[in-house]
This record gives structure tokens, sequence and C-alpha cells, in this order.
């Protein structure tokens, strides 16, 4: 299986990510919210041999308030 940030559990449209992630999203369309950290991603390449991959369910909603089941909170909500 082919591992595309598109169908990642951990990706977010980094547009949708709180401050003040969502302001690096011109350059950085995605990021990565996982259980261990948040990470903007300028380029997706790492995301084929990512060890935290997990394939996205169908029901998994991601909104500008909706991290990942089991994401870190961002530094401002700690």
């Amino acid at each position: 299986m082919t591992q595309h940030v598109q169908d990642c559990h951990w990706s977010v449209p980094t547009l949708l990510m709180p401050r003040p992630y969502w302001f690096s999203a011109w350059d950085a369309p995605w990021s990565c919210w996982n259980e261990h950290q948040i990470t903007v991603l300028a380029t997706t390449d790492a995301c084929q041999h990512c060890p935290v991959w997990r394939q996205r369910h169908v029901k998994d909603g991601v909104g500008r308030s909706i991290p990942p089941e089991g994401a870190i909170a961002p530094e401002a909500d700690r």
C-alpha cells in the first residue's frame, strides 16, 4: 500500500490548523498532527515512509477545532 498524505489519519490541511500553524498554509498546504508532534509539511515526500502513518477511516472528521483522535494539543492549549 502506498502511503499518501491525503489518506493518512494524522494529516490535516494546514489552513484548518489552529493559530499559529495556519499562517504557514500558503507554503505548506498539509500538516501532520499526530500523537507525538505537530509538523507543518513543506513537502509530503516523508509521508511515503512515515513510521506513524495510519490509514484514514471514512468516519474521521477534521475541522478547525477537531484534531485527529489521539493527537497532541497545540502549544496554545497546553
